[in-house]
């Protein structure tokens, strides 16, 4: 689990400089041929979605960070899907496939049983009722 939350986050971390880099690069060019400027919240949503997913995989015992990276992550499989049939842009698979390895932590993360840690389970008690021993 643990390199799996390596991986995603160099992933993620990588795809955000790289997203922010090409952002600032493509409004340069932009304003260099007098069109008008990216609308802001098209700059903001993806970092904030990404950096909810980021958040995820840092503090992964905050299940309610959890519930709503994987409400961005679902919602970002749309988006990918919508994009994919709008305008064929194949290189998304790429965004479904690493959000659905984000799902996969996420299943691990939130809803498997802690294996240390915390007060251990009670065991089973036996009944000392006679009428149930056999002879």
């Amino acid at each position: 689990m643990i390199t799996l939350r390596w991986i995603l986050g160099a992933v993620i971390v990588l795809l955000i400089s790289g997203y922010l880099f090409l952002f600032m690069v493509a409004s340069g060019f932009r304003k260099s041929f007098g069109a008008s400027e990216i609308h802001p919240l098209l700059a903001i949503l993806p970092v904030a979605a990404a950096g909810l997913l980021l958040a995820g995989l840092l503090l992964p015992a905050n299940k309610p960070l959890l519930h709503v990276a994987a409400v961005a992550a679902v919602g970002l499989i749309g988006f990918c899907v919508w994009m994919l049939i709008r305008e064929a842009a194949t290189v998304l698979w790429f965004g479904i496939f690493y959000l659905c390895v984000w799902l996969v932590y996420y299943g691990l993360a939130a809803w498997s049983h802690p294996t240390s840690g915390g007060p251990a389970p009670e065991p089973p008690t036996r009944s000392t009722d006679s009428s149930q021993t056999r002879p």
